[in-house]
C-alpha cells in the first residue's frame, strides 16, 4: 500500500492476513457442506469451530465465489453462500425471481 492509505485494522496484521488466508477454505467448505442455502457468519462460526470475527473477517474479504441474499435488507445479519451451492439448493424459478430483488 502507498503513502497515506491505511490497510484496515483487521488485516494490518500479517497474522490476521495469514489467518484469513488459511480460514478461507473452511468457510468455503462449511457453506457447501450445508443442507441450506444462505448461512450467518454466526452458523459458519458454529460450524468451522472459528471465532466469529474471523470469519466476518473471510466473508468481508469476499472471495468472488461467496454471495450475500438478496432478500435479505430486513435488519437481521446478513446470510452468505457460494454460487456453486446457491446453485445447486436453490430451483431456477426462485435463482429468477432472486435476480429481479437483487437488480
Amino acid at each position: 500500500m502507498g503513502p497515506g492509505v491505511s490497510m484496515p485494522q483487521s488485516l494490518a496484521d500479517p497474522w490476521a492476513r495469514w489467518t484469513a488466508v488459511a480460514d478461507e477454505p473452511l468457510v468455503l467448505a462449511a457453506i457447501e457442506r450445508s443442507s441450506e442455502t444462505w448461512l450467518s457468519a454466526e452458523a459458519i462460526a458454529g460450524e468451522t469451530g472459528l471465532p466469529l470475527e474471523r470469519v466476518e473477517t473471510v466473508l468481508e474479504r469476499a472471495p468472488s465465489g461467496v454471495i450475500v441474499d438478496p432478500a435479505d435488507g430486513s435488519g437481521e445479519p446478513p446470510r452468505y453462500s457460494t454460487r456453486e451451492h446457491y446453485r445447486a439448493t436453490t430451483g431456477l424459478l426462485r435463482r429468477y425471481m432472486d435476480a429481479l430483488l437483487s437488480s
